[in-house]
């Protein structure tokens, strides 16, 4: 599906893209003395122009950490079952590179597999909603996650292999992540690029033709699914299972958004769009040193429940409540609008992502709700914990459910909640069934 061959993942256009940037800011803190009178006389602000150029030496350091980092992750790892994606957490790799390079490569993959716990675990499961064909498996992947945390290992890497495989069949339409000749490849990705999603599909697709009965430390498809493979029922097996999972995700994505080829070149950054780029990460920056965790009392700060004008204008919580006021009036389309960017990105238009909530939410009315909890667990994330109080085919039911929100601008990017032109979008759980 690539259209041109890079053998290292530190050539793919993103990260390219990073190491030009860097080179510009330090052409820029080369010319900056000279160009400072001028940006005066244009009213420019310099200040914190001057503050971010003296940190050059240290962004330099930190970016060429991270544009080599998934190559040497993959060298390391990928034999083992491991391999870079773009949402893995960058520090955990970073020490689990460091520690194999350093003579331990046992002690950095128990490293590995202590990262996928319950937090990780289920804040990775609930990014594959953005995938589409991902949809209707998310209920199964809750059960394998319950087997996976509570130690029942035999009954979640099964079920997580099923879901890998069945998961890339629905997304090419032909062929499963483990079939023969299936292209796990795309443009600009880091899981999808040569070393990374083809290299584990065909590790982890090995043929198996004996029956085995010692531990495994891979969760070979063919051994485990078809009865041969016994030692599979290790922790081991079944978070390599969850990560090969997670790093598809990458690739199915760009898939579904048609993304795999890549698109018209774009020019060069120039001197104004890396001024632009300063102001804006200034603007963040202000915006975090302003930005502090709210102690809400839920009934005495905010009410349990009530109409929209009850909540602060702009707030999270808002937003949550404008969803439930749509979804109790059946206004399928403006719920739409009450999600997150990122969730509609799947879809081809609002009008089908609003469809699909018809679909799920027409035999489930939404008679009140009751806010129970609310944290603002990051500058721009807040997560309330709502009972909801339904009649689904004529009987009351009641669910208690976590709402995850993200403060994004207009192209879905999280930034730091109060920076204009933000707004809060619902992420998860899109389906009530999901929960």
């Amino acid at each position: 599906m690539t259209d041109h061959d890079l053998s290292r993942i530190q050539d793919i256009p993103r990260i390219q893209g990073l190491i030009k940037q860097v080179r510009l800011f330090k052409s820029l803190k080369q010319a900056f003395p000279f160009l400072k009178p001028v940006l005066k006389l244009l009213g420019i602000e310099t200040e914190q122009m001057e503050v971010a150029l003296a940190e050059m030496e240290v962004l330099e350091k930190k970016t060429m950490i991270i544009s080599t980092l998934p190559d040497r992750f993959n060298n390391l790892f990928a034999s083992r079952g491991w391999i870079a994606y773009d949402s893995f957490n960058v520090d955990v790799a970073l020490a689990a590179v460091e520690k194999a390079e350093a003579g331990d490569p046992d002690g950095a993959e128990i490293d590995l597999i202590e990262y996928y716990n319950e937090e990780h675990t289920r804040w990775h499961l609930r990014t594959m909603q953005g995938v589409k064909a991902f949809h209707f498996r998310f209920s199964l992947a809750e059960k394998a996650l319950d087997d996976y945390l509570n130690g029942r290992y035999h009954a979640s890497v099964p079920i997580v292999l099923m879901l890998l495989d069945g998961l890339v069949n629905d997304v090419l339409g032909s062929k499963g992540f483990f079939s023969e000749g299936t292209d796990l490849e795309a443009w600009d990705s880091i899981a999808a690029h040569s070393t990374g999603l083809a290299v584990l599909a065909k590790i982890l697709g090995n043929g198996r033709k004996k029956t085995t009965t010692e531990a495994l430390s891979l969760p070979y498809r063919n051994g485990i699914l078809h009865g041969r493979d016994l030692g599979y029922d290790n922790k081991m097996v079944a978070a390599k299972a969850w990560a090969a999972l997670f790093a598809v995700r990458e690739w199915a994505y760009k898939v579904e958004q048609k993304e795999v080829k890549a698109p018209l070149e774009q020019p060069a950054p120039t001197w104004r769009d890396l001024f632009r780029t300063i102001r804006d990460n200034n603007d963040q920056q202000s915006q975090l040193k302003l930005w502090h965790s709210r102690s809400l009392q839920i009934g005495l700060d905010i009410p349990a429940s009530g109409e929209l004008e009850s909540y602060e204008n702009g707030s999270p919580e808002q937003k949550l409540v404008e969803y439930f006021s749509y979804w109790h009036k059946r206004n399928y389309g403006y719920m739409a609008r009450c999600l997150s960017i990122s969730t509609l990105k799947p879809y081809k238009s609002e009008h089908v992502l609003a469809g699909d909530l018809a679909n799920h939410y027409k035999m489930i009315n939404m008679q009140s709700f009751k806010l129970i909890e609310l944290k603002d667990v990051a500058p721009a994330a807040t997560t309330i914990k709502v009972q909801l109080f339904c009649k689904e085919q004529g009987e009351n039911r009641e669910y208690t459910i976590e709402y995850r929100l993200l403060f994004e601008n207009e192209d879905g990017k999280v930034i730091v909640r109060g920076m204009s032109k933000g707004r809060w979008g619902i992420v998860s759980p899109l389906y009530i069934f999901d929960v």
